[in-house]
């Protein structure tokens, strides 16, 4: 009995697969992305994302810093795009954002401006081998 739990006990501390260590440490990234962040998923992607400043002012710029985690293991993203909309006026932003990777799945996103209150959406593009895939975050603006 004795041995028996050693060599449990002994193959419980071998490490982990490195695929299960990728996807755990891509779940961590989005998980541990810092106080203020929002998730949003997909069925290939997990992201994490927090305005810079936050709350999100009206009528100011203000930044986004996004961490990108695919679920799928060795999973990439080619490129990142993001835009809002607000669905009940049927208009989006007057201004184009830009969208800087600054490594490790993680992109800051510059030049945003919400110019009124109301119910936005954060459309966010993930691009990866000749596909695009779209997560979308709704928000109240105030």
């Amino acid at each position: 009995m004795v041995a028996s739990t050693v060599a449990l006990a002994a193959a419980l501390a071998l490490p982990a697969a490195p695929v299960a260590r990728a996807q755990s440490a891509a779940k961590d990234a989005c998980a541990a992305a810092g106080p203020g962040s929002r998730l949003a998923e997909s069925a290939q992607y997990r992201l994490a994302w927090r305005s810079d400043p936050t709350p999100i002012p009206v009528g100011r710029l203000f930044a986004l810093e996004v961490t990108v985690c695919p679920r799928a293991p060795g999973g990439t993203v080619a490129g990142l795009g993001v835009d809002a909309r607000m669905p009940a006026h049927g208009h989006g932003m007057n201004y184009k954002p830009s969208v800087k990777p600054v490594g490790d799945g993680r992109y800051r996103v510059e030049g945003l401006m919400f110019h009124m209150p109301g119910q936005w959406e954060l459309v966010f593009e993930l691009r990866e081998a000749g596909r695009v895939e779209r997560i979308v975050q709704a928000l109240a603006v105030r």
